[in-house]
């Protein structure tokens, strides 16, 4: 390890306080200096006024004053050094102050708000596929390369602690940094979220479907305006909820479909640049009573009120796991998988899995729901792209009300390539995401197409060596939003999968490797029956099917409300949309 790994918190490393263990050095040479002048006294006493005057016999604070700067001053000197020309990355490309400090982040993602990621990638415009983004890490914007990230269960690795740090759930699966403990966390998750369990617990998401299905008529009748953005998030946290504890708040029913929640999940993601930076905010945040945290940050509430469901869920579990005939062991949930399963038993501690639960609320709420509104808002918009899946389900089911079986709606493949198309554009997760080969040494080509003279374009290409312990990262909404890999990007187009399906090399909204979303399976079986249940029944003003019960429109609703401006782990939104807004009207 290097000695990046001790000055990871830019505060420390600008304040210098960093320097204490220097300073103590200091000290006991200056105690050595002193005793060596006390010997030169008794020979040379006018030399040995000069070396060592009466004024600094007295305090330690006396010494830090005289050395601590000079101390400091070197200190950043060998730092600045190491950083700029004899770290593994020294070679990486990247601009001096990114590669000098952790403040050039802070600046885009704090001051700013989120807007390293545009700049990281008009860095890579500048600089190239690979880029050195601070101290430490190196960005790659290389599609090709990004099963050699984030690879499988053959390689080893590890997440970073800059950036798991900033979850406050180190304890969770999600926010565990080592390879071998993450692999044990993760294997009692999986089988709960295999392909065969999701479809055992098809019924769940049926019976959420439903309550939506409610809601839509309410609203029919009404002629109110409807936030489909918060129908949708309140669908997937029902969802993820009765899946989790067998139970749920029902937000679906709730007249505004409860927002808390949602804000909940936005305002805990939104401090995560600044905790990443400042770690020990959220500990002095956790020291502070609930009263205490929402005055210093409102957005809090909805958080700290999640926070405390999530617990109060896990600890009725786990307290009643020895009793068959509890409410609370009715139904078999993850957290009952996991108390019966394998892991140690400080593995199954309340403190450890309600951080799990945090993790699949949260996760399970906000990616899902973004995805669901991206689709509506552009099928509400392009009337030929809602013509032909609406006739796809017609011809797989003719009767709207009718259950499709999951597995035959993933076989439709303009329905698949409108949910791909969701996903690219949403993107779910927006913040870049670290990987560290703990024990390889990675080789990158960088490959660059120059013009000279305006001859015809040569391609260049260039090694780059990495080395274990290099913290790796890329980006997959920077990844999905590329004409690189994606022509006409910006634009919704299901079409361009069914005419290239290796676009899906492309496609990695849930990530990949040991480290992929464990709620992949869930998500996508989500995704499938809800766009399929609300487009079975209802159309557009321009395209209605004679079995429709309605059709849609979006009112008050432009691209603005649905276009990422920033990254705060999940995609940020302007602060004055209101989401996606629809309006029901009978057939």
């Amino acid at each position: 390890m290097y000695l990046d790994r001790y000055v990871k918190s830019p505060l420390l490393t600008a304040l210098g306080l960093q320097t204490i263990p220097l300073l103590r050095l200091a000290i006991t040479l200056f105690e050595r200096l002193k005793s060596q002048t006390h010997r030169l006294d008794e020979t040379v006493p006018a030399r040995t006024a000069m070396i060592y005057p009466e004024s600094l016999d007295a305090s330690p604070l006396v010494l830090v004053c005289v050395f601590g700067p000079v101390l400091a001053v070197t200190y950043l000197l060998a730092l600045a050094t190491w950083r700029l020309y004899l770290c593994p990355q020294a070679d990486i490309p990247g601009p001096t102050l990114a590669k000098l400090t952790y403040w050039y982040e802070f600046y885009y993602d704090v001051v700013l708000g989120g807007q390293y990621i545009w700049k990281i990638r008009a860095l890579h415009e500048q600089y190239g596929p690979i880029l050195r983004i601070n101290p430490e890490e190196v960005h790659i914007q290389d599609a090709d390369y990004y099963d050699q990230v984030y690879a499988g269960s053959t390689h080893k690795r590890n997440k970073w602690t800059f950036f798991t740090n900033q979850s406050g759930l180190p304890q969770s699966a999600f926010g565990t940094p080592d390879h071998n403990l993450h692999r044990m966390r993760r294997a009692a998750l999986n089988p709960y979220f295999s392909k065969a369990k999701v479809r055992v617990l098809q019924p769940r998401i049926e019976s959420s479907l439903h309550n939506l299905m409610v809601r839509f008529r309410e609203f029919q009748q009404s002629g109110e305006a409807m936030t489909v953005s918060l129908a949708y998030a309140a669908l997937a946290n029902d969802i993820v909820m009765e899946y989790a504890f067998a139970r749920s708040e029902n937000r679906l029913l709730a007249h505004d479909f409860d927002p808390s929640f949602k804000e909940a999940g936005e305002a805990g993601a939104k401090l995560g640049h600044f905790v990443k930076q400042m770690p020990w905010v959220l500990t002095l945040m956790k020291l502070l009573p609930d009263s205490a945290q929402i005055s210093l940050n409102p957005v809090m509430a909805s958080y700290i009120n999640l926070n405390k469901d999530v617990i109060r869920h896990v600890s009725e579990i786990y307290a009643h796991r020895g009793d068959p005939d509890s409410k609370y062991n009715s139904q078999t949930t993850i957290f009952h998988a996991i108390l019966q399963g394998d892991l140690p038993e400080k593995e199954k501690s309340p403190d450890r899995l309600w951080q799990d639960g945090q993790v699949v609320v949260i996760a399970g709420t906000l990616t899902t729901a973004a995805a669901l509104s991206e689709i509506t808002f552009h099928l509400l918009r392009q009337p030929s792209e809602l013509r032909n899946l609406k006739q796809e389900l017609a011809d797989a089911a003719p009767d709207p009300t009718a259950p499709l079986d999951t597995v035959k709606l993933e076989q439709l493949p303009y329905l698949s390539a409108i949910i791909k198309e969701g996903l690219r554009l949403s993107s779910g997760i927006s913040t870049r995401l670290q990987r560290i080969a703990t024990d390889e040494t990675l080789i990158y080509t960088a490959k660059t197409r120059e013009g000279i003279d305006g001859k015809k374009p040569t391609t260049t290409e260039k090694q780059y060596v990495l080395r274990p312990g290099i913290p790796l990262s890329m980006t997959g909404l920077l990844i999905h939003h590329s004409p690189i890999y994606f022509e006409d990007p910006m634009t919704f187009r299901p079409q361009r999968w069914i005419d290239d399906p290796s676009l899906e090399d492309h496609l990695v909204p849930f990530s990949r490797g040991t480290r992929a979303c464990v709620g992949l399976n869930l998500a996508y079986a989500e995704l499938y029956a809800t766009i399929a249940t609300v487009f079975r029944q209802y159309g557009s003003r321009e395209v209605r099917f004679p079995q429709d019960r309605g059709f849609l429109e979006l009112y008050d609703t432009s691209y603005k409300d649905i276009e990422i401006i920033g990254d705060g782990v999940t995609p940020l939104y302007r602060p004055e949309s209101k989401g996606v807004r629809i309006t029901v009207h009978a057939a």
